[in-house]
């Protein structure tokens, strides 16, 4: 399982700026009934849809397939996931549920011996089920959830609103500094820690912008107060190592579950490489390293949902195209929301299902639209040598044009005006 999990990575030497994960849009994977899954199920499954390329992490047991009336492809393999689960005796072998225990008190707790234990369950993509052949709707739904359009700023780089107010805000566990320079690093401290990174016009693309942040994000979950995380002293120790390994796939996670494609840090390659030799020769060591990354991707996530009450109407727009989210797009419009025209231009429509194209023209009036043509007064007389084109209906063309041709056009109605309407020019 695990060496399955890296073989994208194994099979080449290390080529730097590949994306963990190269599909496109975002979401955590979940269930058919929409229940997320987490820590290490979470970040396999990823990798699973990544490694077999299935068009959006949802998955369901072949009970659950039964249930909604679908059924398994021919010659489709399940995947494993995991669970623990608890045993709570008595000296006497009386069983209790966690419920039932939770409300114990200290001494009542202490008649009782907590026995943990994994279970697990098989699970298959919706791509291995006839869902989209029978239950078009619900799969065109699903798709609508995971197929995330990129979103722009101002100077046309991606767009991530829920981190963008995490740092105007300042909410995240430490100050997040954007600064001009070449560096980007957490400077320890549990009360004076703060994250360092150069500013977003100064990388490639915006998605390499919140790679990086969220990088640092992830090394700062790591301190004492908060996840206490073990960490390295010396660079490239085997715990420095390690704790470059947690941020990577925290990063990875973190930024598929909103949408993001993340990369390798080039200065992390090499320790990368050596982490997952390691992961080759023992493949149950994953799952030491993903307990941590669960962790510190679902602080990062549940934080970055914090902030969606401080989003202004635009932002809480974009979110809920980047997302999918019908229901806040829906609850937008009652409140009498119309986004602007320049607001929709930093929508790449081109990552937009049709389901959702249709949406947002319901409900904003918002469609694609053939292009603009510009043509001059000579232009119009060419091309219609041969039928009547009356003033009025020249005038009331729906078209784009320029001011040098709206001038001709009003000269000349003034010129025909006395004609009335029904001034022949052309024939």
């Amino acid at each position: 399982m695990g060496k399955s999990c890296v073989a994208k990575r194994v099979k080449v030497e290390w080529l730097f700026q590949q994306p963990w994960f190269s599909t496109k849009g975002g979401g955590l994977p979940q269930n058919i009934d929409g229940r997320n899954y987490n820590g290490v199920n979470s970040f396999m499954l990823f990798l699973l849809t990544e490694k077999e390329q299935y068009g959006m992490p949802v998955y369901m047991t072949f009970m659950q397939a039964k249930e909604k009336g679908l059924n398994v492809l021919k010659g489709e393999h399940s995947f494993p996931v995991v669970y623990w689960n608890f045993s709570i005796k008595d000296k006497n072998g009386k069983k209790i549920t966690m419920d039932q225990y939770r409300h114990l008190s200290r001494e009542e707790q202490e008649n009782y011996k907590v026995t943990p234990y994994m279970k697990t369950y098989n699970v298959f993509n919706v791509n291995q089920t006839n869902l989209k052949e029978v239950k078009p709707e619900l799969y065109e739904q699903l798709e609508n959830r995971f197929k995330s359009p990129a979103l722009k700023d101002e100077k046309g780089m991606f767009a991530m609103p829920l981190l963008d107010v995490m740092i105007r805000e300042g909410k995240w566990v430490c100050p997040i500094l954007p600064k001009e320079g070449n560096q980007a690093y957490y400077a320890r401290g549990e009360k004076d820690g703060h994250i360092v990174v150069p500013l977003k016009g100064q990388f490639e693309d915006g998605e390499s912008f919140y790679a990086t942040l969220m990088h640092e994000m992830a090394h700062s979950t790591g301190e004492v107060h908060l996840l206490n995380r073990e960490k390295g002293v010396v660079f490239g120790d085997d715990k420095y190592a390690k704790e470059e390994l947690i941020a990577e796939l925290t990063a990875a996670t973190t930024g598929q579950a909103m949408g993001i494609t993340t990369s390798i840090r080039e200065e992390n390659a090499m320790y990368l490489k050596n982490w997952l030799a390691a992961l080759k020769e023992d493949p149950k060591f994953i799952y030491s390293i993903l307990s941590d990354v669960g962790k510190a991707s679902g602080m990062i996530q549940e934080r970055s949902q914090e902030m969606f009450s401080l989003l202004s109407q635009e932002e809480k727009f974009m979110v809920g195209v980047i997302q999918g989210n019908k229901e806040l797009l829906d609850d937008l419009k009652k409140e009498g929301f119309v986004p602007a025209p320049e607001l929709m231009e930093r929508i790449d429509s081109s990552h937009l299902t049709e389901g959702m194209k249709e949406h947002l023209d319901r409900q904003f009036g918002i469609a694609d639209k053939p292009e603009s043509v510009s043509f001059t007064l000579e232009d119009v007389m060419a091309s219609v040598p041969l039928r009547k084109m009356y003033m009025k209906d020249m005038m009331e063309l729906n078209l784009e044009i320029n001011d040098r041709t709206a001038n001709d056009w009003m000269e000349a109605y003034q010129e025909r005006k006395t004609m009335n309407n029904d001034f022949i020019l052309a024939l």
